[in-house]
C-alpha cells in the first residue's frame, strides 16, 4: 500500500468571511472583532480570524483566477531562481482574489523560506486549482466552450474529470463522495430506508461478500475488492457507509452471490450458510430498486448507483425481470456519462506512491471497470435491440489495466488477473455494433447477399479475436487453478459465451438456413456451437459449480436450436436421421437440468418454450406438409408456450409474438428468388467444432 503523506486540508467554502476569531468562535465567547482581540490579549492567547474561501469572491473573479492559474502552471515548470518567488507572488493573488485576504505580512516575514519552499496549504490548494482550469476547452476550439457556457444554465457538466476529486465542476464536493476512503457519511439505522428494506444478519452477510470476492468478482469486476471489503467492515461495525447509495450496491452483490450458489449443494456447504433463514434473492433485488429510488439515484448522482445496477444484471434475468433491468441499465448509462465516466483520463505514468494518488488511481481504474462492464452488457444486447445505447466513437475510456488489486500495476496480458475474463469479453463485445451498423439502416437494409457476406467477415474476425485469448482462458492449467479459484468455472463460462456469440452473428439467418442449404453453414456452424454449449453446462451442473445467468440463457439458446434441427431432420426426406436421437438426448437433459433449478423464472421459460417446441414437433411430424412449406410452426409454438406458461404461472411476454419474430426476418428474404443468387461462401468452409476444440483444446469430445 502506497505510504500516507500529510498535507493541509483545503480552504473551507462560505458564503461571507468571518470576522470573529478562531478562539472566541471554539468557545462561542463575544469577540471584539480586532486582532488580536481584547479577549486573546487578556488570556494571553494566540488570536487569528479563519481564512475562507469566499464563493461570491471567486464567481466575481473567475476569469482572473483562471488567467494567473495558467501562468502559474506555466511557471512551475520553470526551474530559474526567480521563479519560485514569482510563482508565490501569483499563489498569494490568487488566494487574495478567492478569499479577499492578503498575506503580504506573512510574506514579507518569510520569504527568504517561501523562495525555496512552498507551504503546505498554498500548495494544495494551487493543486486545486490547475486540476480545476485544465479542463476549460481550449482557444479556438469554440464549439465545446459554447457548450461548456451553455451548460452552466443547464446545470449540466460536459467535462472529463472523473473522479472528480480536484474539479470546479457541479459534481465535486466540500467532502466528495471517494470511493477509496471510508468517510462514514451516512448512517442507516435510524434513517427512512432502515424502514424500507431489510437488512441480513451480519453473519450471512461476512459469508457471501467474502465467497463473492474470492468467487464471483472476476465475471463484472465493477469494484476494487479491498475498498470494497474496509466499506464492509465499517458498515458492519457502526452502520456507516460512504453514501447512501452504497447501499444498492451492497444489496446487488448478496443478491448476485445467493443467486449463484442456491442451487449448489456443494457451494451452500462451502458458504456455510441457511439460505432459508435469510432474505431470497428476490428480496434483496427488490431491497437494491428500493434504495436505488428512495435516494433519488436519478438526480443524486453516484457512481455507487451504475455499479448496483450492472452487478444486478446477474440477477434480474434469473427473476424474469429483464426490462426492468434494460431500463435501469439505460439509465446507469446517462448517469455515467454525466459524471463522465466515459471520458475517464489515462492513469499517470508516474505513480510516486502517495495516498492522495493511490486514491485517485484506485478511483480512475473502478471508472473503467465499470465502464468495461457497461460496454459489454450493452453490445451483447445489439442483436435483441437492434440498437446500441454507447456508439464506439463517442467515448474514450480505456480499458482496465490488467492488475491485482494491492498495486494496481498493469502486467502482461497472458497473466491471469482479476480483470482478465472482462477484458477478454470487451473485445468480443466489440464486434456488436460493427455486426448490425453492416446490415445497413434498420429502414432500408442491404441486399440479402450483402447482409449475409458481412456476417460471414465478422465471424472470421470473432475466430481471429478468440485464437488471440490468453491461453489460461482457453487451456487447463492445474497450477494456476491451485491457486486462483475462480479461474476454471471462468475459462468454462468463457467457452459456452464464445460458442453463444458465434451464434449471435448468424442469428439473423440461422431459422432460414434449416430449410435453406445456401445457408448450410450458419446452420452447421450454430448447431455445432448449441452441441458445445449443452456439453459445458452440464460438466458445470454435474461439478456443483458456479450458477451464471448466462449459463441458463444460453443453455435454452442451444435447446431451442437443438429442438429446430431435430424438426429439420425429420421434415427432409433426404437427410440422415442418426443425429436426431442425439440431439434429442442432449435437448431432454438440459431441459431436466433447467426444470430442476430453484429461484430462477429464466429457466422455468426456458423449460416451458423448450416443451412447446417439442410438443410442435410431434404434432408436425404426425401431419403432412408440402414441399413448399417451412418445417418451422411458429403459431402452434407460440400457442403451446402460452398455455404451458400459465400452467407453471410464468408470464406471458407479448414480444413473443408471430409478428414480432418475423420482424427478425431479413429485408427482402421472402422476396429473393434464390436460384438466381451466387452464394461462393459454402466452398470453403471451417467446420465449427474442429476450430472450436482447437482453440479450447480441453473441451474436445470424447
Amino acid at each position: 500500500m502506497p505510504v500516507d503523506q500529510d498535507s493541509s486540508p483545503p480552504l473551507r467554502v462560505s458564503q461571507r468571511r468571518p470576522l470573529a476569531c478562531r478562539e472566541c468562535t471554539k468557545r462561542k465567547r463575544k469577540c471584539d472583532k480586532q486582532v488580536p482581540c481584547s479577549r486573546c490579549r487578556r488570556l494571553n492567547l494566540h488570536c487569528s480570524v479563519e481564512v475562507v474561501q469566499l464563493r461570491r469572491n471567486t464567481v466575481q473573479h473567475a476569469s482572473e483566477i483562471q488567467f494567473l492559474a495558467s501562468i502559474l502552471s506555466e511557471l512551475d515548470s520553470f526551474s530559474a531562481e526567480k521563479v519560485p518567488r514569482v510563482a508565490r507572488r501569483l499563489r498569494d493573488r490568487i488566494s487574495q482574489l478567492q478569499t479577499g485576504h492578503s498575506n503580504d505580512s506573512e510574506e514579507a516575514a518569510s520569504v527568504s523560506a517561501a523562495d525555496d519552499q512552498e507551504t503546505p496549504s498554498t500548495t494544495q490548494e494551487d493543486k486545486g486549482l490547475r486540476h480545476r482550469f485544465v479542463e476549460i476547452p481550449p482557444e479556438g476550439n469554440d464549439p465545446p466552450l459554447l457548450t461548456a457556457i451553455e451548460h452552466l444554465a443547464w446545470g449540466r457538466n460536459s467535462a472529463g474529470c472523473f473522479p472528480h476529486r480536484r474539479c470546479g465542476c457541479e459534481y465535486r464536493r466540500d467532502t466528495p463522495e471517494l470511493l477509496s476512503m471510508n468517510s462514514g457519511s451516512f448512517q442507516i439505522y435510524g434513517s427512512s430506508l432502515e424502514t424500507l428494506v431489510m437488512l441480513p444478519p451480519t453473519e450471512f452477510a461476512q459469508k457471501l461478500v467474502k465467497f463473492h470476492v474470492t468467487h464471483l468478482t472476476w465475471h463484472h469486476n465493477a469494484f476494487h475488492t479491498p475498498t470494497f471489503l474496509e466499506q464492509c467492515q465499517l458498515f458492519w461495525e457502526t452502520g456507516r457507509c460512504d453514501h447512501p447509495l452504497w447501499m444498492a450496491l451492497y444489496f446487488a452483490v448478496l443478491s448476485c452471490t445467493v443467486n449463484s450458489i442456491q442451487n449448489s449443494v456443494k457451494l451452500r456447504l462451502l458458504v456455510n450458510i441457511d439460505l432459508d433463514a435469510m432474505q431470497s434473492v428476490h428480496q434483496l433485488f427488490s431491497a437494491m430498486v428500493q434504495t436505488l429510488y428512495s435516494c433519488h439515484f436519478l438526480n443524486n448522482l453516484s457512481i455507487y448507483s451504475v455499479q448496483a445496477v450492472v452487478i444486478s444484471t446477474e440477477v434480474a434475468h434469473n427473476l424474469g425481470l429483464s426490462q426492468l433491468n434494460a431500463t435501469l441499465f439505460n439509465a446507469a448509462v446517462r448517469i455515467a456519462e454525466c459524471l463522465g465516466i466515459h471520458k475517464i483520463k489515462d492513469h499517470s505514468k508516474k505513480f510516486s506512491q502517495n495516498r492522495d494518488e493511490w486514491e485517485e488511481r484506485i478511483e480512475r481504474e473502478v471508472g473503467r471497470r465499470v465502464w468495461c462492464q457497461m460496454l459489454i452488457q450493452d453490445h451483447f444486447a445489439i442483436p435483441f435491440t437492434d440498437t446500441y445505447s454507447i456508439s464506439p466513437m463517442h467515448f474514450s475510456t480505456g480499458l482496465p489495466l490488467n492488475a491485482d488489486d494491492h498495486d494496481l500495476v498493469d502486467i502482461p496480458s497472458q497473466t491471469p488477473t482479476i480483470s482478465s475474463y472482462v477484458r477478454t469479453l470487451v473485445s468480443l463485445a466489440a464486434l456488436m455494433p460493427g455486426l448490425v451498423d453492416g446490415l445497413g439502416p434498420m429502414n432500408r437494409r442491404k441486399p440479402t447477399q450483402e447482409q449475409y457476406e458481412h456476417i460471414l467477415k465478422v465471424d472470421q474476425r470473432m475466430r481471429t479475436i478468440v485464437k488471440n485469448i490468453p491461453l489460461f482462458m482457453l487451456r487447463p492449467d492445474t497450477a494456476k487453478e491451485a491457486e486462483i479459484p475462480w479461474l476454471t468455472i471462468a475459462r468454462r463460462s468463457l467457452a459456452i459465451t464464445a460458442a453463444e456469440k458465434i451464434i449471435m452473428i448468424h442469428r439473423l439467418f440461422l431459422f432460414r438456413s434449416f430449410h435453406d442449404s445456401n445457408y448450410g453453414h450458419s446452420r452447421r456452424t450454430c448447431v455445432a456451437a448449441a452441441m458445445t454449449i449443452l456439453r459445458e453446462h452440464e460438466t458445470i451442473v454435474e461439478e456443483g459449480d458456479l450458477s451464471i445467468w448466462t449459463h441458463t440463457a444460453f443453455a435454452i439458446t442451444a435447446g431451442v436450436i437443438l429442438c429446430f434441427e431435430m424438426n429439420a431432420l425429420i421434415q427432409d426426406p433426404a437427410k440422415d436421421k442418426a443425429n436426431v436421437e442425439m440431439y434429442r438426448i442432449a435437448v431432454i437433459a438440459a431441459r431436466n437440468r433447467l426444470a430442476a433449478r430453484t429461484g430462477d423464472l429464466l429457466a422455468q421459460r426456458g423449460v416451458a418454450l423448450i416443451d412447446s417446441i417439442l410438443i410442435a414437433e410431434q404434432s408436425s411430424s404426425d401431419g403432412a406438409r408440402t414441399n413448399n412449406q417451412t418445417s418451422i410452426d411458429f403459431n402452434r409454438i407460440i400457442s403451446n408456450f402460452s398455455t404451458l406458461s400459465r400452467a407453471s404461472v410464468i408470464p406471458y411476454s407479448d414480444e413473443m409474438t408471430p409478428s414480432k419474430m418475423s420482424a427478425n426476418t431479413p429485408d427482402g428474404m421472402n422476396s429473393v428468388d434464390m436460384n438466381e443468387v451466387q452464394f461462393p461462401w459454402n466452398q470453403e468452409e471451417i467446420d465449427f467444432d474442429r476450430w472450436f476444440n482447437g482453440i479450447f483444446n480441453s473441451f474436445a469430445e470424447a
